[in-house]
């Protein structure tokens, strides 16, 4: 008679243990997640963004965007990710350190559905007159995006 009650203690406990052990493994892919999937769009780690007076918000018209594709692929945990890619130009008479960005994704309706601000350049600077290919990933794009190419405007420059 012994035996038997104890069959369900030991029951319960195997319970418990395997309770506690799913929920360290889903606290663990919480935490795994929060570290590596953002980027460097979101926290409070943002970088402070680009002057965009005057000189710049004229100087940007000489700035040209074209060749615009989109593709997915999948990234090294497996997620999928969106790619834009394009070409710039720096149509002025002034060497570019930076191009702030602002990409704005729609729905059907024309409503903005994400918004991201990207840096293109960084490390080689665009001369007058020279042109550059860019490739910049999203990892999530909401469902209701129109599939379009997302509208991309300057609203920020850094000279070199």
């Amino acid at each position: 008679m012994q035996g038997d009650s104890q069959q369900p203690r030991e029951e319960h406990n195997r319970f418990q243990i395997a309770l506690v052990a799913a929920g360290a493994l889903a606290l663990l892919v919480v935490v795994f997640f929060y570290l590596f999937s953002s980027g460097p769009h979101s926290g409070s780690g943002r970088e402070a963004h680009l002057p965009f007076g005057p000189e710049e918000e004229s100087y940007a018209q000489s700035v040209e965007f074209r060749n615009f594709s989109m593709s997915r692929a999948e990234n090294f945990i497996h997620q999928e990710v969106t790619m834009l890619s394009g070409e710039v130009s720096n149509a002025g008479g002034r060497p570019l350190a930076e191009i702030e960005l602002t990409i704005e994704f729609h729905d059907s309706l024309h409503q903005v559905v994400l918004r991201e601000t990207r840096r293109l350049l960084g490390a080689a600077s665009l001369a007058p007159n020279q042109q550059r290919s860019f490739t910049i990933s999203f990892e999530h794009i909401p469902n209701d995006w129109n599939r379009q190419i997302p509208a991309v405007r300057v609203t920020g420059l850094k000279f070199a």
